[in-house]
Order: structure tokens, then sequence, then C-alpha cells
């Protein structure tokens, strides 16, 4: 079964609303959404940065993984499964990655 992050976001308010008379539910709503988004637009900005969000943990990215999706995206590119436009956008951000990683682990 799946609850959606709304219905969720409703329960909880509904329980702690009485700690917090000055917040309304879009408020509320607002404080529950923002960590996340900000770890969605970071990751889209293709950076692959890390990022911590107390009590949730880090998200990082790790460079074995990056070296297996690409070499996977180029299979795939080769058997004509992906297009042009999405492969040579992830290569060019994965390769830019792996290059940065590896010059900072020489250092």
């Amino acid at each position: 079964m799946r609850i959606e992050n709304q219905v969720l976001i409703e329960e909880f308010y509904e329980k702690v609303k009485h700690k917090y008379p000055g917040v309304d539910f879009e408020e509320f709503k607002l404080s529950c959404t923002t960590p996340f988004l900000n770890v969605r637009k970071e990751m889209e900005s293709g950076e692959l940065k890390t990022v911590r969000l107390s009590s949730f943990g880090t998200f990082l990215v790790y460079p074995k993984r990056i070296e297996s999706v690409l070499n996977n995206m180029k299979q795939q590119f080769k058997d004509l499964k992906i297009d042009g436009k999405f492969f040579f956008a992830k290569k060019e951000m994965f390769e830019k990655y792996l290059t940065k990683h590896s010059s900072n682990k020489n250092v």
C-alpha cells in the first residue's frame, strides 16, 4: 500500500499543530518538503555533490557506481535503447565527476 506525501504531511500536521499555533498547514508543508526539494535541485544540477540532511543521512555518489552506470549507458546507446541527447548529457556529467574525483584522489 502506498501512502501519498500529502496524506502523511496532513496526518503529521494534525498530530503536532498544537505545538505550533502560529504555523498554518501550507507553511508546515513547505517546511517538510523543502529539504527534499533542495536535494532534488542539487542532484539535477549535475554537480553530484554530497548532500547531508539532518536526521536522514548523507546522500552521495560513489565513483564505482558512476563507472558502472556509465558503462551500462554506453551499452544501451550502442543497442539504440537510449537517445543521443540523453546519453551525451549524462555521459558528460559522469565523466566530469570521475575526472574531478580522480584528481582529488591523487592530491
